[in-house]
């Protein structure tokens, strides 16, 4: 295989593997919920006469594996298990989420929408991107054994220590660590970072998250004790050919619980598939006599959608093709005149489920008609199929028009105003709307 080391480390380290400036930004973000869900049970005991106690937390997910990227977009998942005495909340696993949430909400900040009690987890959304995850637990001793309980549709026995452990076994007992290795150490979560990498190199792909991507590298990972690049083109291979013949994926610490149960884990693992297939197929140059590094950087390329990143990452972009007419856009958590939470040039992304409201304001003298085009693209809008829509504003009167669409799916979705004057159009404006999860 032609000898791409050198040049996957350097990208590696300068554009993957978070720098530790983002991880203490991160942490700081972590830090300053868990004080405001401190100050809301305070809040919560003192105004309703409550006795819950101050919870302990322990940081989960990507940040305690280490396997956090760099985001463009910064949205970054920040994961935390917040654990209180079983005897101390609700029985019902649906109002100990409610409690988080209350006591988050009591102290808002740059949220783009109140924290929200999901299924799972109490979620904080930030207008720059990050998300905070809480997951709810209740602790309890049995046989001399510390017990934890998950909040997630019924209490489910879960530690929520036990997935990074496990994951910092298997990267400390897999990865080359010998007397003639020649990689650095760690090389398996090197390979899932690349993996993820991979699998978030375009805003329209839907894949499976970074959790379903530990467990199929450490379950198809290839050890090499002298090159990465080899390590990671024959893992992912590997991981192509295991979706060929099995796309079920279970929890590697509760082995009977199956992690793709769901029909919208299954498209996304479908997808994935797809996108592996095409990268073996494309990997083939790299094995060939006249492979050249020219050959070999127009495959890494491709793998990290590197020329694409190289544009303006601005996740709306104004295009006036005329100067007699603009558009602005707001960003609003309902379809109302209410709080505006960013004007979009000043925000470079929108997160899911909130609305936009589009500002056309135009030197034309009325009466015209608008013609709002949607165009959307990627994974989810053509699972759904949702590929756009026209809409219509006959005679209108004023030089200022609004028009309001939802942010439906994650990927990046086109508007265009176009202008009518007697049938015929006289101005046209596009809009670039990137959509983060």
């Amino acid at each position: 295989m032609f000898n791409y080391n050198s040049k996957l480390n350097q990208f590696y380290n300068n554009r993957v593997r978070l720098k530790d400036i983002d991880k203490t930004l991160i942490r700081d973000y972590k830090n300053k919920n868990i004080q405001r869900i401190i100050k809301g049970i305070e809040k919560i005991n003192k105004e309703e006469n409550k006795l819950f106690p101050i919870p302990s937390f322990i940081e989960q997910g990507s940040i305690a594996m280490n396997t956090t990227n760099q985001s463009e977009d910064k949205d970054y998942d920040i994961d935390v298990a917040v654990i209180f005495p079983t005897d101390s909340i609700s029985n019902n696993p649906l109002d100990a989420r409610k409690l988080i949430a209350k006591a988050i909400n009591k102290n808002n900040a740059n949220f783009s929408k109140p924290a929200e009690a999901r299924t799972n987890a109490v979620t904080v959304w930030y207008t720059e991107g990050y998300h905070v995850d809480f997951a709810i637990y209740r602790t309890f001793e049995e046989f001399n054994q510390t017990k934890f309980e998950h909040a997630s549709t019924e209490w489910l026995d879960r530690n929520p220590k036990a997935i990074t452990e496990w994951f910092i076994e298997r990267v400390s007992t897999l990865s080359p660590n010998g007397f003639f290795t020649n990689v650095e150490k760690a090389q398996l979560r090197k390979i899932v970072r690349l993996l993820k990498r991979f699998c978030k190199s375009r805003l329209n792909w839907n894949l499976p998250g970074g959790f379903i991507l530990s467990i199929l590298a450490i379950e198809c990972y290839s050890p090499n004790s002298t090159r990465d690049d080899i390590s990671f083109i024959e893992t992912l291979s590997n991981i192509c050919n295991r979706l060929k013949y099995n796309r079920t994926i279970y929890n590697p610490i509760r082995a009977q619980i199956e992690l793709t149960s769901k029909k919208s884990l299954q498209h996304q693992i479908t997808r994935l598939s797809e996108k592996l297939d095409r990268f073996v197929s494309k990997s083939e140059v790299l094995y060939k006599n006249d492979c050249t590094e020219k050959k070999a950087t127009e495959f890494y390329n491709w793998v990290f959608n590197i020329q694409e990143e190289a544009k303006n990452f601005s996740s709306i972009k104004e295009q006036s093709l005329i100067e007699n007419s603009s558009i602005s856009v707001s960003v609003h958590r309902d379809k109302s005149l209410g709080p505006i939470l960013s004007n979009i040039p000043k925000q470079l992304r929108v997160h899911k489920k909130l609305w936009l409201r589009f500002t056309l304001n135009t030197k034309i003298s009325p009466p015209f008609d608008v013609k709002w085009i949607v165009e959307n693209d990627g994974d989810e809008a053509r699972a759904i199929p949702d590929l756009g829509h026209e809409t219509w504003e006959y005679n209108c009167n004023r030089q200022i028009n609004f028009h309001w669409e939802r942010a439906a799916y994650k990927g990046i979705h086109k508007l265009k105003a176009e202008i009518y004057k007697n049938n015929i159009k006289v101005d046209s404006q596009n809009f670039e709307v990137r959509i983060i999860k």
